[in-house]
């Protein structure tokens, strides 16, 4: 025997063969397939509800902004068509001054059939502007026909700032003056006087709008 062949024969034959490597275990393999839980179902259901809900409430928000958007167009168009009738507009109000005289309680009428108020005087700025308006003497929406000394606006409110003119209100000679007109003369600032309700006097209408 060779010294060649003594060596082969002490070494081990390696196996050549490749070997299989074990296939991996995948996501919904037979030995892995998922099976849902109660408390997953439970949070699908509560997502869907809350998915379902989120959209009810979008859609509901779009039709009534849909609404308040045609009602305000509406609203705008006759307040328009006021203004070009002579009602003339002042911050956030509009102001029909009549042509004619009527008592205090036929003037507030003709207010409330126009779906607006005897004048109420809410600010100096508004009795400055209402002053300019002034044909001679017309109503305002105030009175103290309830009770005596007590003068209400005829939304229900209560006066709280006057400008009543000098020794105002006085009910001149015992006489029932429970109406309040504004004058044109004197100054702005003193040009309320109380008057008989039954005296004949121009009036002015307010409309609160939104233009």
């Amino acid at each position: 025997m060779s010294i060649f062949e003594s060596q082969n024969s002490g070494n081990k034959t390696k196996d050549l063969t490749p070997k299989r490597v074990p296939l991996a275990t995948y996501p919904g393999s037979e030995s892995t397939k998922w099976k849902p839980t109660r408390a997953g179902v439970v949070c699908l259901g509560l997502l869907s509800i809350v998915l379902l809900a989120g959209i009810i409430g979008l859609l509901v928000c779009y039709i009534r902004v849909t609404h308040s958007l045609k009602e305000n167009e509406t609203n705008s168009k006759a307040n328009l068509q006021l203004m070009d009738q002579g009602w003339r507009y002042y911050k956030s109000s509009l102001y029909f001054i009549s042509t004619e005289k009527k008592s205090w309680e036929d003037s507030k009428r003709d207010c409330e059939g126009r779906n607006a108020d005897l004048l109420i005087i809410n600010s100096w700025e508004e009795q400055v502007f209402t002053h300019r308006l002034n044909k001679e003497k017309f109503w305002i929406g105030l009175n103290d026909k309830v009770q005596d000394g007590k003068w209400m606006w005829v939304d229900g409110t209560e006066l709280t700032t006057g400008f009543w003119g000098r020794e105002q209100p006085n009910s001149d000679g015992g006489n029932d003056e429970d109406c309040a007109t504004q004058w044109l003369v004197g100054s702005v600032a003193e040009s309320w006087h109380d008057a008989p309700c039954n005296q004949l006097h121009f009036w002015i209408c307010e409309k609160r709008v939104q233009l």
